[in-house]
């Protein structure tokens, strides 16, 4: 009672504490807005050209579009992409009288021209072919108003907007390919430079004669390189460049050995079971279904089998990080490849009634052929609901073993006779198989194997082992200064330079979570140059499902907006300093314009190509060489140049002829050929440079 008496007494100090506290809490909405990049609204992941992306938007699209599966980072990515270009489709084609109509929208969806975005998503991935059955199903339903599951409806409406997007943007294109417009001056010109043809014998000298051992790199060398290619190496927004140590999680002789006899310990059970396909299933293992070639074989596997009775075990042996037992189920001489015709009658698998009708329609057919009363080519063409082979008599040309589904595979190759009629069953319906030839390129036996396995990873004590120590140099090792002292033989210090906020793939060591962690690190405000993350990042290994890695980051420097520093570009452009380099060191080796002499110097030949154009920019046999090109024709009759640097190698090159060819197509023909190349560069360049004249202020940083 007395405290709520002061209480009382001193209410002008609560009014005045919660004030301030409510000020506090304004000021921090202010402040943590200003830290999101000024977006002002919580939800607001992006503008483009002042229009807002609203990030309930796109977290409503990755839920209807995605299953969940698959690199989270890159369909984000993705999906941000159709979102911007949304913006910009939109705000043009509205200008522009460009739409979408109902009846256009439904052959979109449903019709015989399907939009690229319903065939990708309705793709059956054992026919490569679209699921009409299933789509049609769905215009049943959409149609006759049939309440949708919400999960379904979400996708259809969001697919919906993607199709029309790409509808809307397609016609654009169209719209400016088609008034694409080569002048006669220009067609012209590149009829003259395709008709310049000259004669020349070269020497090249591979940068490969030059061992990567024998070229220093030094700072200067990259700077150089970045100066005469500022163009390339330019950054648009500011980057981080991070330096790093990759600790491997390796298993110890004694997690070997564990793993050895895990699978071992199953060999007497394997050799006896009577379910050899359940017993591999059940024991982490797998069954070939198809017989194998010696030589597609791996490990010492591959010496062994040919002298393995039927039955009998093989292992363990170490092959691919794996221990193996395998068990030889059967060898055969089998066919390379066959030629073979089939009719097929139409059945959803699992539906007993069809496939019972097609069935009897099958044996009608057989028992025609089999009698003489019909040709299995005219019933082929007459009855078979195959499209793609009917017309042609059935006819499915020459395949090898695993081409076709199990059913029709084994029909051919395992029991099939050359001549011989079989009737097969599989997911498409019932068919009519008549092998035509089986062909043998090798009498050798091929082999069908089952198999045990385990991996040969860390021991749950042996990760812990390498975490303890990781943490132990991460205490005592807080600046990019020390990381140096880390390094050795084992653990080099690696950069990784030219990250972007919103990069989520990290050096060599891919995408994902553990990347994206580290660059969101990188690009958090608190974050300062020389500092040293305090979080050993692991990376797993997805299949075995262990800690592989432990990496220790730190963030050397961060360059603004503008020309690369070397340290942002190192990794990147390396081989073509290198290269550079080489250049100059073959180039100062040869001293002689003879080219015999020169080849014998480095071990090559002189070569010859005629014809070699003007116009085409490539030497035939050397690859796309424009300064060797621009020198051949720049030089007279019987010059020979000085050593140029190429795309692949130094070159010099002797002109033994040049001319003028007679036009073949005239400038006419170059018209329409210059023409058709602009307008094929249109469908994928368009958007780049629409994309180009519109302001986009990307906040996806601040949510994932």
């Amino acid at each position: 009672m007395a405290l709520i008496g002061k209480i009382r007494k001193n209410m002008w100090l609560v009014i005045v504490l919660l004030a301030v506290a409510l000020a506090g809490f304004v000021l921090m909405d202010i402040t943590s807005s200003s830290n999101r990049g000024g977006f002002g609204s919580r939800t607001t992941i992006g503008k483009v050209a002042g229009q807002k992306i609203d990030y309930m938007d796109f977290q409503r699209a990755e839920s209807a579009l995605y299953s969940g599966s698959g690199d989270i980072y890159g369909r984000r990515s993705s999906l941000w992409n159709y979102f911007v270009e949304k913006v910009i489709i939109d705000e043009i084609t509205d200008k522009n009288g460009i739409s979408v109509g109902a009846d256009e929208l439904n052959e979109l969806e449903f019709g015989v021209n399907l939009s690229p975005i319903v065939q990708n998503n309705f793709r059956n991935p054992q026919t490569g072919m679209v699921d009409r059955e299933q789509l049609n199903q769905f215009k049943t339903s959409i149609e006759s108003g049939q309440e949708l599951n919400p999960q379904f409806k979400a996708f259809w409406e969001e697919q919906r907007k993607q199709i029309i997007k790409t509808q809307k943007q397609t016609k654009l294109v169209n719209l400016v390919a088609k008034s694409i417009y080569t002048p006669t001056w220009l067609a012209d010109a590149l009829d003259k430079a395709a008709n310049e043809v000259a004669d020349i014998e070269f020497v090249k000298i591979g940068f490969d004669a030059i061992s990567d051992d024998d070229v220093k790199l030094t700072d200067e060398d990259f700077a150089n390189y970045i100066k005469e290619n500022e163009s390339k190496y330019t950054h648009k927004e500011e980057v981080r460049n991070l330096v790093y140590l990759v600790y491997d999680v390796l298993p110890t002789a004694e997690d070997s050995l564990n793993s050895m006899n895990e699978v071992g310990g199953l060999v007497d059970e394997f050799r006896t079971t009577d379910n050899d396909s359940l017993f591999v299933s059940n024991n982490n293992g797998f069954y070939s279904t198809a017989y194998v070639k010696k030589e597609d074989i791996t490990g010492p596997l591959a010496d062994a089998v040919q002298n393995l009775a039927k039955g009998e075990i093989f292992g363990p042996y170490i092959d691919n990080n794996l221990y193996v037992v395998t068990k030889l189920i059967d060898k055969k001489v089998m066919a390379d490849s066959a030629k073979a015709s089939h009719i097929l009658r139409s059945a959803q698998e699992g539906d007993a009634t069809m496939m019972a009708e097609a069935r009897k329609y099958i044996d009608s057919l057989k028992n025609l052929i089999s009698t003489g009363k019909a040709k299995f080519e005219d019933l082929a063409k007459e009855h078979s609901q195959d499209p793609g082979s009917a017309e042609k008599g059935g006819d499915l040309g020459t395949f090898v073993p695993g081409m076709m589904v199990k059913p029709f595979n084994d029909a051919i190759f395992e029991t099939g006779k050359e001549g011989g009629l079989y009737v097969v069953e599989t997911q498409f319906g019932v068919h009519l198989i008549k092998v035509e030839k089986l062909i043998y390129t090798t009498k050798e036996p091929k082999y069908k194997l089952a198999y045990l396995t385990t991996p040969i990873v860390a021991s749950k004590e042996t990760q812990d082992k390498m975490l303890d120590k990781v943490l132990g140099l991460l205490e005592s090792n807080k600046t990019v200064e020390s990381l140096s002292a880390l390094a050795n033989d084992e653990v080099k210090l690696e950069t990784a330079g030219g990250l972007k906020k919103n990069d989520y793939t990290f050096a060599d060591l891919g995408s994902g979570q553990t990347s994206r962690d580290i660059i969101r690190w990188a690009f958090d405000s608190k974050t300062k140059v020389g500092s040293v993350s305090p979080v050993a990042y692991t990376y797993t290994d997805e299949v075995n499902y262990v800690d592989s890695k432990y990496v220790i980051v730190g963030l050397k420097s961060v360059d603004k907006p503008g020309i690369a520093t070397v340290e942002s570009v190192r990794s990147s452009i390396e081989n073509l300093v290198r290269n550079a380099k080489k250049a100059e060191m073959i180039k100062a080796r040869i001293k002689s314009s003879d080219l015999a002499a020169i080849a014998a110097e480095f071990g090559v030949e002189v070569e010859t190509a005629d014809e070699v154009s003007f116009g085409r920019g490539f030497i035939p046999n050397a690859g796309a060489e424009p300064k060797v090109i621009a020198a051949i024709f720049k030089q007279g009759e019987g010059s020979v140049t000085a050593p140029i640097a190429g795309n692949t190698g130094v070159y010099v090159v002797k002109t033994k002829a040049k001319r003028t060819n007679p036009a073949s197509g005239g400038a006419m023909a170059q018209k329409m050929q210059a023409s058709s190349s602009a307008r094929m560069r249109i469908n994928s360049g368009l958007m780049e440079a629409i994309r180009k004249n519109h302001k986009v202020d990307d906040n996806r940083f601040t949510f994932f």
